[in-house]
């Protein structure tokens, strides 16, 4: 009996170096790549380590930039949920769409990148995968089509109030739940088949992370993820402006947006989504296909480290974006004049006077309120 097991699981384990060593492909270690990307010069062929193993001042500032992003993120996801005056706005729950999109970086990419750079001997096959994933096509999509289904929103409202048209309030709140769970359905249902077909086979070596990769499945996966919703944000974003430049000055949607804020908030949001992805997409493209091994090449991977805090920067500055929209603003200037005036109120920032309901956004001071 325990002949016949041995001899299957020899068997077996030849049967797998054979399908391991006739597949045709390129050897990818998703444990060493995910400790050393960002980390290490590829010299040639020759990979030069830099002592980042501890906690030296760039862990620390990595670190620091995951609480920045995570804090920033959450902070304006829960002042607009908490304010029943802008998470009635579509635009506002967008908003909040793209933050999420953001938390993904400061909350996922960087905190287990900062595991796996202290700890290079004992990363996990299973979330070095998932992690190469989520940091190379996922995330890099998520946020762009979430940014562009946010211009589409202001896209739409500019549309139906330039046209004397009301969505009926049904209707507003589907279409809002469609736009934000579209972009994390649509980079899932791309992507994740992509990333999954490019991996061919696993080494024999159950304690490694050894595959054989087909890259070309890995350049349209970088493709993909980048250009169809980079050139969705660069179509819509002039329409919207053109819209929004040739807005009527009286308004029948409500609430209203000043005229001009659609074009200034969404072509800056636009730009910063687009041009900071683009770089480390750009890079990742060319160390895919070209073949090089001079010493300049070890250019490539000073520059993909480069275009990688490029991205991290745009996660931490986003949160400040969105106070160039009036109503956030105005949000929270009110709350900050509420807490120095030292009153308290409810969540929403209702009073109630006599059974009803005073809303005293945005600046506005309440009515008297009879003694009782």
């Amino acid at each position: 009996m325990d002949n016949n097991y041995t001899s299957s699981a020899h068997n077996e384990n030849i049967y797998v170096n054979y399908t391991f060593d006739s597949t045709h492909g390129q050897l990818y270690d998703f444990s060493k790549m995910a400790a050393v990307d960002w980390d290490e010069v590829h010299d040639g062929q020759k990979l030069v380590p830099r002592e980042y193993t501890s906690w030296n001042a760039l862990n620390i500032l990595r670190l620091s930039l995951s609480l920045w992003i995570m804090a920033g993120h959450l902070a304006i996801i829960l002042f607009v949920l908490s304010k029943q005056v802008l998470r009635k706005d579509p635009k506002n729950l967008l908003i909040v769409n793209v933050a999420l999109t953001h938390l993904v970086m400061g909350g996922f990419i960087i905190p287990v990148k900062l595991h796996f750079t202290l700890n290079p001997y004992l990363v996990d096959c299973t979330l070095a995968k998932v992690w190469t994933f989520v940091t190379e096509f996922f995330q890099t999509s998520l946020s762009l089509y979430a940014v562009a289904f946010l211009v589409f929103e202001r896209f739409m409202y500019i549309y139906t109030e330039k046209h004397k048209t009301l969505l009926l309030m049904k209707s507003k709140k589907i279409t809002t739940m469609v736009l934000i769970l579209l972009p994390w359905i649509l980079s899932l249902l791309v992507l994740l088949p992509i990333f999954q077909s490019a991996i061919l086979v696993k080494s024999e070596d159950q304690n490694s992370c050894l595959f054989k990769v087909n890259d070309g499945f890995f350049f349209a996966a970088y493709i993909l993820a980048f250009f169809p919703p980079s050139i969705l944000v660069g179509t819509l974003t002039p329409f919207t402006g053109l819209l929004d430049c040739l807005r009527p000055n009286s308004c029948s949607y409500k609430p209203l947006t000043p005229k001009g804020e659609s074009l200034t908030v969404t072509a800056f949001v636009s730009f910063c989504s687009i041009f900071s992805e683009a770089p480390y997409c750009i890079v990742r493209l060319l160390m895919l296909k070209m073949e090089c091994n001079n010493p300049y090449c070890s250019r490539f991977s000073e520059a993909l480290t480069m275009t990688m805090w490029i991205r991290i920067s745009k996660a931490a500055i986003f949160p400040f974006i969105w106070l160039a929209y009036t109503d956030i603003r105005d949000a929270v200037l009110c709350q900050l004049k509420l807490s120095d005036d030292s009153v308290d109120y409810d969540d929403d920032d209702d009073i109630l006077v006599e059974g009803k309901d005073i809303q005293k956004f945005p600046l506005t001071q309440p009515p008297n309120v009879p003694d009782l």
